[in-house]
């Protein structure tokens, strides 16, 4: 069903186009000065004073080594690699094999800084945290135990990779076992003279497994039997029984939208409704509706390489815990001022139309 695929679309229907590849001569006229506040990634000293820490203070030395007694929490190593954009947040899902008490918080350190940050959720210092647990957009539950990691990069760092480590302890002052995660680090793109692409995009249509076009937004209707017992609508589970057909659910997308500004950020507004048979409310003579319908906003930052026509979107919800975090990426397969094709790299069995709102 449609509905099945939505968010296989979700996460791939996303376009951009951006800045044209930078000059990689040497010294010539049109390489830009690094800002006065760029950051270098092979000075991870100076990175470590340069970035804030959600609920975490930063402290000279290394994190403390973990407890190694029962009872103590174990995390899970996560080999994947963390995508994220400059001027916005590393964010790091801890996971757990093992814990008994609350988790208070984490140690964390850019590893080769010096120094790490000791994250107090009991603490506030200018982050927003939502309780844990506490629905998302469309009723998620927060997947994490307390939070996560979010750590804010400054605008501009010249380098693409790091790593960090990170300890969990708990409200008996247990330490867990360390864990290394590897963060890629992609630039902000400068697209002044993209102008046209900035704004907003309607997700229009994608193919099938034809290679046809699709209309993104034709809702998809399932039917079943009803039939009467003294009076009251019911499934018809007996074949014997006097049955007729009728509509069971209507559902579909109503909105698709995403933006792109010239700052990297990016925002997706996605909407849905589902529209299903009541029974209580039916008749014999005429079926009774009722609607649903789930909205989400999601924002984060883009990245796009001009050679490859590779954009990467990091949904990062400018560190607000609670949400969904991920990252993709899609590839430019063709594109006007008005519309562009991509396809996901991830999923390359269909393609998705954009077209400028």
């Amino acid at each position: 069903m449609k509905k099945l695929l939505l968010f296989g679309v979700l996460a791939c229907a996303v376009a951009f186009y951006a800045c044209k590849k930078d000059d990689d001569g040497g010294g010539t006229d049109t390489e830009q000065p690094e800002k006065i506040d760029t950051i270098h990634l092979g000075d991870r000293t100076m990175l470590a004073t340069k970035v804030k820490v959600a609920f975490g203070l930063y402290t000279p030395g290394a994190i403390p080594a973990a407890s190694g007694v029962a009872g103590s929490p174990v995390l899970t190593e996560d080999k994947n690699i963390v995508n994220a954009i400059s001027g916005r947040y590393i964010v790091v899902k801890p996971n757990f094999t093992y814990y008994e008490s609350t988790i208070k918080g984490f140690y964390v350190t850019i590893n080769g800084s010096g120094a790490h940050f000791k994250v107090d959720y009991s603490a506030s210092r200018g982050f927003y945290r939502e309780a844990a647990g506490m629905p998302a957009a469309l009723g998620r539950q927060g997947d994490y135990i307390d939070s996560s990691i979010i750590i804010k990069l400054p605008p501009y760092i010249i380098g693409d990779t790091l790593s960090v480590t990170y300890a969990a302890y708990d409200s008996l002052n247990h330490i867990s076992n360390h864990v290394k995660g590897l963060v890629r680090i992609h630039s902000q793109n400068g697209i002044a003279e993209y102008q046209d692409f900035v704004g907003s995009w309607k997700v229009n249509r994608r193919t099938d497994a034809n290679g046809k076009w699709q209309n993104y937004y034709l809702p998809d209707t399932s039917k079943t039997n009803f039939t009467c017992v003294d009076g009251k609508v019911q499934y018809c589970i007996n074949s014997n029984s006097q049955c007729f057909e009728g509509i069971a659910a209507i559902s579909g997308v109503t909105k698709y939208d995403m933006m792109f500004t010239d700052q990297n950020e990016f925002s997706e507004l996605f909407s849905a409704s589902a529209t299903r048979v009541i029974l209580e409310n039916s008749t014999c003579d005429k079926l009774a509706y009722g609607t649903q319908t789930q909205t989400k906003l999601e924002k984060g930052g883009w990245s796009f390489d001009a050679e490859s026509k590779i954009l990467t979107i990091v949904v990062d919800n400018n560190g607000l815990e609670f949400a969904n975090f991920y990252s993709y990426s899609v590839k430019f397969l063709e594109m006007t001022p008005q519309a562009i094709t991509i396809v996901n790299t991830a999923n390359t069995s269909y393609m998705v139309e954009l077209v400028k709102k």
